[in-house]
């Protein structure tokens, strides 16, 4: 979904908002002429639900001045439990009411944030074109041509003044930049500065040299740098750096929102949505079980007062299962008594935030909630090494994958992938060198994979990846395309060069295969392809064996 289809989205939800609020606003009125008839409960109950919810919502669609009315209203509710009211506190109550009518009626009063205005939009399915500023042409076109691999585009200059001609029309999303160019000519942080001054371009710069001084870091933060890499460049760690810096990520956050009020909700999903990160609402908060297995968001976003179970008593429920002790969640509520919040944050949550919220204050907050637990979780669930996921996170997904394809009438792919003659780069160039290989080829599975494709350490030298959705025919091209890819891949050591390779076997999922059958036939096809050379990929199919 565009931006612009988000921008009209949020528009007709403000539509709604406004078109419903008179009726609203009246049912409060009724709620409370009946409370003071009556004094049931359940009125009672109806009658601070109706102005808590309005209270919150109604700034966020552009009525603030309603929805400080609507506090007040709330403030003085809340100070008479026993649902007995003096004739001091009715006459304000009903001159409140009537009040918020015509508040109501006036139409909105404070500007809406625009969502272009809110966030950055990363550019999707697009090659990141990376700028190469070297005065070593050799080493340049060795750089782009193992970057092109990762899957960025590499335009290379080799001085200053060719950088900055070229950058007036160029639109770059990372600069990788020499330090120390030919003698005469602009430094390498000179150029940087000078590029900024006349272009001003905002793009991040990593710089590169063969020195570690004092001098030359100073220099490239005084350039604006971002990131300082020592030469000879470590590939693994350019693309980490590059991935970084250029916003690639293989997976969205994602953002479970609990709320009764659904054009609150929505709204919230709209702008969290339009931030890169995918959505889910529950206007049924009975319902969050259900759906925490199938979604594992990285954020739970609750309010707190809600018809049949409140948001504090639906955490407890979340935190009696080992699965989601770690999960944030973050309360939403228009609660602004300390004590209360303090409590609502013992029982299960791990911020509170008080309506009315701007959108940019709850994207900022949810941003930060997310990254943590997703860094959290990696230390828990990936391979220290590559990143990918170890080999009991790998396990479980694998399981929920047989689980999920029993389920629905969808296939999937499982590849094991191992790399060939793995203990001879050892023997020949050290354990570290060979650690260097493992996450060349976890980095290079990283970027050629799909968001929605799973990829792990199986153990030592031998990776799995499980392609969602693909046919078997399909899962060939691609694990096809990463051997390819990685065997062109020229590792230095000193003087020395060298290239790896890697071998793999594939199997399709068939229903009623279990998990188990899933590894040893994908193993089957892992020793066929061994067996016939290396370097190669091949298949699964009934009745393979070893001896085959």
């Amino acid at each position: 979904m565009s931006n612009s289809t988000k921008e009209q989205k949020l528009k007709l939800l403000r539509q709604r908002f406004a078109k419903d609020l008179q009726a609203k606003i009246t049912r409060i009125q009724n709620l409370w002429s009946d409370v003071q008839i009556s004094r049931t409960e359940k009125r009672w109950v109806d009658l601070n639900h109706c102005v808590h919810s309005l209270s919150g919502s109604a700034p966020t669609f552009g009525f603030n001045r309603l929805g400080a009315l609507l506090k007040e209203i709330e403030k003085v509710l809340r100070t008479n439990t026993d649902i007995v009211f003096d004739q001091e506190q009715v006459t304000l109550i009903n001159d409140l009411i009537n009040k918020a009518m015509d508040l109501a009626n006036s139409g909105m009063d404070s500007p809406v944030c625009e969502l272009s205005k809110l966030v950055v939009q990363q550019k999707k399915n697009e090659k990141p074109t990376v700028v190469y500023l070297e005065d070593d042409v050799q080493l340049a076109e060795q750089c782009k041509h193992h970057l092109e691999h990762f899957g960025f585009l590499v335009k290379i200059y080799h001085s200053g003044d060719s950088l900055i001609e070229a950058c007036s029309s160029l639109k770059p999303d990372a600069m990788l930049v020499d330090i120390h160019l030919f003698p005469g000519a602009l430094s390498g942080p000179d150029a940087i500065s000078a590029l900024k001054k006349s272009t001003k371009i905002e793009c991040p710069v990593i710089f590169a040299s063969n020195y570690d001084t004092w001098h030359d870091r100073l220099s490239v933060i005084r350039a604006g740098g971002h990131a300082y890499i020592r030469k000879p460049i470590n590939l693994h760690e350019l693309v980490e750096e590059l991935d970084r810096l250029t916003g690639r990520s293989k997976e969205e956050y994602r953002i479970l929102i609990v709320d009764d009020n659904e054009l609150l909700a929505q709204h919230y999903a709209t702008v969290l949505s339009s931030a890169g990160m995918e959505t889910r609402v529950i206007t049924d908060v009975s319902k969050v079980l259900d759906e925490m297995p199938d979604f594992a968001p990285d954020v739970v976003i609750m309010d707190i007062y809600m018809p049949g179970c409140t948001g504090v008593e639906a955490a407890g429920v979340i935190r009696q299962h080992s699965a989601y002790t770690s999960i944030p969640i973050i309360y939403l509520s228009t609660e602004s008594e300390l004590l209360n919040q303090l409590e609502a944050l013992r029982v299960g949550g791990d911020d509170f935030l008080q309506k009315p919220i701007t959108d940019y204050h709850l994207l900022s907050a949810v941003q930060i909630r997310a990254q943590r637990y997703r860094e959290l979780r990696q230390l828990m669930n990936k391979d220290s090494l590559t990143g990918l996921l170890n080999h009991v996170s790998l396990k479980l997904c694998l399981e929920r994958e047989v689980a999920a394809a029993e389920r629905r009438p969808v296939s999937f792919c499982f590849a094991m992938i191992d790399i060939d003659f793995f203990k001879s780069i050892n023997d020949n160039y050290g354990h570290p060198e060979g650690d260097r290989v493992i996450k060349t080829l976890s980095r290079l599975l990283i970027n050629r994979l799909r968001e929605s494709d799973i990829a792990g350490r199986y153990g030592g030298e031998e990776f799995a990846v499980v392609l969602k959705n693909t046919s078997l025919e399909d899962c060939v091209k691609v694990v096809e395309c990463i051997r390819n890819g990685f065997s062109e891949i020229q590792f230095t050591v000193g003087d020395s060069h060298y290239s790896s390779t890697f071998s793999a076997g594939i199997v399709q999922w068939t229903p009623k295969m279990t998990m188990e059958e899933l590894v040893s036939s994908a193993d089957e096809a892992l020793y066929k392809a061994k067996n016939q050379g290396r370097n190669r990929v091949c298949t699964w199919n009934i009745g393979l064996s070893r001896s085959s």
